[in-house]
């Protein structure tokens, strides 16, 4: 199923993923978050900016951006991964476990992320693209408020 899932990591910390309409893992959160309120504003605010913010390639890992948006870079095995940096430079969103062969496929899977947020902010009557987890604990919806 589609959409965001929420769900307690084994330091009890609440984490988020975004999944597509494969189930595939294709986002997820760097850090976990004392309650799940706090990790589904993040998550609202990567699928309120993720859909239409731009993407650049970075050389070195410098805080230098102002504004929000997808960068991709080689990591330290030269595969490509992705990370979106939010407009006060916090990572908030990354490619995860996941490193793509070439920049050409990096570019893909961020096209991939934007086509599922946009989605999940089209798809009316939706529960905020939530989705009960299939380990760790949840409560309530995953509505974003």
């Amino acid at each position: 199923m589609k959409g965001f899932e929420y769900y307690l990591d084994d330091a009890k910390k609440w984490r988020w993923r975004l999944r597509d309409e494969n189930e595939n893992i294709i986002a997820i959160t760097p850090e976990g978050f004392a309650n799940k309120a706090e990790s589904q504003k993040e998550a609202h605010t990567f699928q309120t900016l993720g859909v239409t913010t731009a993407e650049r390639k970075i050389i070195e890992f410098e805080q230098t951006a102002v504004a929000p948006g997808y960068e991709y870079f080689l990591d330290v095995r030269l595969n490509w991964r992705w990370h979106f940096q939010a407009g006060n430079n916090d990572i908030i969103a990354v490619s995860g476990a996941k490193s793509h062969p070439s920049e050409a496929d990096v570019k893909l899977a961020i096209a991939k992320v934007r086509q599922v947020l946009k989605s999940l902010s089209n798809d009316s009557g939706s529960t905020g693209g939530y989705i009960p987890p299939t380990t760790g604990g949840s409560s309530g919806p995953g509505r974003f408020a």
